[in-house]
């Protein structure tokens, strides 16, 4: 499970999950779950059957120690269910084409989280809402997310480090998180952006919420400087032992008329950078 409360779990209907705890035991651990969702205590683990079902199950366990951990299993309407490349009335366009080179980092999302407007502000893990995840394309309720859970341990221990350096910021601002394939092509970018396989983000440190990237250097400007720096934290955490499956690329962008400078962080599973 989860080092992380409250953390997010995605699942495909009946998928069989298993989630070893960290830091705590299941010995008398009493579980809080709705109706009808399947679990079982084994050893370490918590295992749960995803309901054929999509949408959000929250789960809370509590350990023998008073610990609370608590799990947002969201499972996801399935890939297949999408028609004329359209899911239910939201615009998706064609799956992503893949990668000859590294076809099993590059899979197509098999699901995507259903979001309505009262599921927005569901955390999905401490500092991370699923509003900070949406595609910025226009469109009614619901919307549809792919997400990969190591995009949110990815962030989490970034912004851990960035507060570790004196950066007391309590999330990050985003700029982009996951793309449907058709919105990715109306703005331009390259087909296999990792935004559009639900594991980047687009992200700066706005402490003083003026929508911008701090000046996290000192030298009393919003620069590219800062841009650097952060990059530079971030290829620093990814490099570390025991950050492998955290581990990808890492971009930086200088501002533009619309947005402040940002950098780019994604989980492919390889070093990326620019």
């Amino acid at each position: 499970m989860v080092t992380y409360s409250p953390f997010s779990v995605i699942a495909q209907p009946g998928e069989e999950l298993r989630l070893p705890v960290h830091n705590g035991s299941l010995a008398q651990a009493a579980i809080a779950a709705p109706a009808g969702l399947e679990l079982m205590l084994a050893d370490s683990n918590l295992q749960i059957v995803a309901p054929a079902n999509p949408g959000l199950y929250p789960v809370s366990v509590t350990l023998a120690n008073g610990e609370v951990r608590d799990i947002n299993l969201f499972v996801t309407v399935p890939a297949s269910a999408i028609e004329n490349q359209q899911l239910n009335g939201y615009q998706m366009g064609p799956a992503p084409p893949g990668h000859p080179r590294y076809p099993e980092l590059y899979r197509a999302p098999t699901g995507f989280i259903e979001v309505t407007e009262d599921v927005l502000d569901v955390r999905m893990s401490p500092h991370f809402t699923l509003r900070q995840f949406l595609c910025k394309q226009q469109s009614d309720y619901p919307k549809y997310v792919a997400m990969k859970e190591s995009l949110l341990v990815l962030l989490e221990g970034l912004l851990m480090e960035v507060q570790a350096r004196g950066y007391p910021a309590q999330t990050f601002g985003v700029i982009s998180g996951y793309r449907t394939p058709w919105y990715n092509k109306q703005i331009g970018n390259v087909p296999n952006s990792r935004h559009v396989y639900g594991d980047a983000m687009d992200f700066y440190i706005d402490v003083d919420r003026d929508g911008r990237m701090d000046d996290l250097n000192g030298d009393g400007k919003q620069s590219r400087e800062d841009v650097v720096l952060l990059a530079e934290i971030a290829d620093e955490f990814m490099r570390r032992p025991g950050n492998s499956l955290v581990y990808g690329g890492v971009g930086r962008y200088g501002k533009t008329s619309r947005h402040g400078g940002f950098v780019h962080v994604d989980t492919r599973g390889y070093a990326a950078r620019w």
